[in-house]
């Protein structure tokens, strides 16, 4: 199976943005060991302009969501980020009929009559929701 990990991205160069950018990554690569998973970040700077341009990460991230038979969405908010682009995600995957497994502790995200409706489950822990996978 083939496993989108989706969630924000944060640029800012600081332990606390890396680890929720890369940490719960790395934690679901780990328990979901069997399965493929596609991360969109690869490990890069996705926002440096010297490296991808708006459009190709977007139209990148589209294809890998396609690719994927399943996307499971961290969506536990740091600061004030907007995840705008892994709400993007989670509709083009919706729209594509893939299930989209949800991870969050956030009321304005559990509770949110669009989540709930696009996501086949939520969990408020992330193991959990990798053992459901």
């Amino acid at each position: 199976m083939k496993v989108y990990l989706s969630g924000p991205i944060y640029t800012a160069d600081t332990p606390e943005a890396r680890k929720a950018t890369d940490g719960w990554r790395d934690k679901a690569r780990q328990i979901l060991h069997w399965d493929i998973v596609i991360d969109p970040c690869r490990k890069k700077a996705i926002y440096d302009p010297k490296l991808f341009t708006p459009n190709e990460i977007v139209f990148r991230d589209l294809k890998d969501v396609e690719d994927a038979d399943l996307l499971l969405v961290n969506i536990n908010l740091i600061g004030d980020k907007l995840p705008i682009g892994t709400t993007m995600e989670i509709m083009y995957a919706w729209k594509l009929q893939k299930p989209v497994v949800l991870v969050s502790t956030d009321p304005r995200i559990i509770n949110h009559p669009w989540l709930i409706a696009m996501s086949v489950r939520i969990f408020s822990d992330l193991k959990e929701a990798c053992n459901y996978i």
